[in-house]
């Protein structure tokens, strides 16, 4: 063993985080278990951040620097090669660790080794640090979000088909052995990465959640442009992401983990490999996207690359569902996506956009009015020095107090 291989490998990508990547490293800095390395990759920033970051001078922080930006998920598969130690940790260079948080996962990973990776929940904070739970001002997503119950393999995979991730990439520390046995992050998917791979690693290992924040999570305001804005194009690369995450989720499912996952929707106890294909098709059947839409695309490629003619008979015979049945479900599996959500988002979206330009107009109508006025204001001040206002300043009081007088 190689004595001066670190105990955990932290991991920190940077892009364009010239006001926050400072706190991140010194929050790794405070740690109280100290056996660490910290692994930082600078994605091509445009910003100051590669100078914030080398100004901390410690012989455990590695620095490298991309000539072009490859995004998150190519830079951790990156970081992941050059990690050494026995633990990985994942920090994005936005969010701060509370300093005890290594010494505590590290300690339950060593007292329970059935577990792969172990994670927490995160208090979210603004721009400024501030926490949104002791604050007015409104977050654009729910602070909850990663506050959830320990769950075993088949119970997270249940949560994961019904609805998406609950586990925070910046809390998580796993074992470097369970990454070599999964591998990286899988580039095919720009948003969704972190529940693909969490997805992938609950269906061979269980996880733990600590029941308490270790971390803050930092949400900003997001340019409408960036892969955390809502917009068209986002909601529908979501959604692509989503089919194919659920679609591989079920297939590779270990049989007695499905069928505990989904007991409640199986239609029989199954005891062989055909009835679990056929009982896998069924559940894809009852799949919803954003928890809606009933959507059969997933469950009839399934169907498409499964079903054999042993399969066909079975679903006949035990299933008594028929071609017929088939062609009813083939009848809705268009609908691809919610199609009367993106009609509310269009109509939505041109509304905010008439909204806009109506308030730009009449922000500039008012800035020339409020223009007109510091004018009128100088013209007045100006008049009020001159010889002639002066001289006829009792003429103007006699003309106000004869005013008064006649009301």
């Amino acid at each position: 063993m190689n004595k001066n291989r670190p105990k955990v490998s932290v991991l920190l990508s940077v892009h364009n985080h010239e006001n926050y990547v400072g706190q991140a490293i010194e929050s790794v800095l405070r740690q109280t278990f100290q056996d660490w390395e910290l692994i930082i990759i600078d994605d091509c920033s445009q910003d100051r951040s590669p100078d914030v970051a080398r100004q901390y001078q410690d012989e455990r922080i590695q620095f490298y620097r991309s000539e072009e930006n490859k995004g998150a998920i190519l830079t951790f598969n990156e970081l992941l090669k050059k990690a050494a130690g026995e633990y990985i940790a994942s920090l994005d260079s936005d969010d701060v660790w509370y300093d005890n948080k290594l010494e505590e996962q590290i300690a339950y990973l060593e007292q329970h080794r059935e577990i792969a990776a172990c994670f927490s929940w995160a208090e979210f904070i603004d721009e400024e640090g501030a926490l949104y739970s002791s604050t007015n001002k409104e977050c654009d997503c729910d602070i909850r979000i990663f506050m959830h119950k320990n769950r075993t393999q088949a119970q997270c995979l249940r949560y994961f088909f019904d609805n998406d991730n609950y586990l925070c990439r910046s809390s998580v520390v796993m074992r470097s052995a369970v990454v070599d046995e999964i591998g990286g992050f899988d580039p095919r998917f720009r948003v969704l990465h972190d529940y693909e791979y969490w997805g992938r690693m609950i269906q061979k290992h269980p996880v733990y959640l600590f029941q308490k924040p270790l971390l803050w999570y930092r949400r900003v305001s997001v340019d409408n442009n960036s892969l955390s804005a809502v917009n068209r194009k986002n909601v529908t690369r979501v959604l692509n992401e989503h089919q194919m995450i659920v679609y591989t989720m079920i297939k590779e499912m270990d049989p007695q983990i499905f069928c505990e996952a989904f007991g409640d929707l199986l239609k029989k106890e199954v005891t062989n490999d055909t009835e679990l294909l056929c009982e896998k098709y069924f559940v894809l059947l009852h799949w919803t996207m954003l928890g809606t839409v009933n959507n059969r695309q997933v469950a009839l490629r399934f169907f498409h690359d499964f079903m054999d003619e042993n399969v066909i008979n079975t679903l006949q015979q035990e299933y008594h569902y028929s071609w017929q049945d088939y062609y009813k479900e083939m009848e809705e599996a268009w609908q691809l996506y919610p199609l009367d959500f993106y009609e509310d988002y269009r109509e939505m979206a041109e509304k905010q956009a008439s909204t806009e330009s109506v308030n730009r107009a009449l922000v500039q109508e008012n800035e020339g009015y409020q223009k007109e006025i510091r004018r009128l204001i100088r013209e007045i001040q100006g008049m009020s020095q001159t010889i002639s206002w002066k001289i006829t300043r009792p003429l103007r009081a006699a003309k106000r107090f004869a005013g008064r007088k006649r009301h």
